[in-house]
């Protein structure tokens, strides 16, 4: 454990979690299979013609949640 978190560039810590199946940033993923020797390859596609609706619906809904914590209790 403590090679691969020094050869990915982590704390033993992160491996632990990883290798329990806990979740994990992507970038801590490829540093994690950097450090076993692989090589990555991202190939990004659009699965389905709904994809950029519900990508702007998520960001409307994550705008309005995030506005909603700044604004609360305050009355205008």
């Amino acid at each position: 454990m403590r090679v691969l978190a020094d050869g990915a560039g982590v704390n033993v810590s992160v491996v632990s979690r990883a290798e329990h199946g806990g979740g994990a940033l992507l970038s801590t993923w490829i540093k994690l299979f950097n450090g076993l020797g692989y090589c990555r390859v991202l190939d990004a596609y659009e699965a389905s013609e709904e994809g950029p609706e519900l990508i702007a619906a998520e960001s409307d809904r994550r705008l309005r949640r995030r506005l909603s914590f700044m604004f609360r209790g305050r009355s205008w």
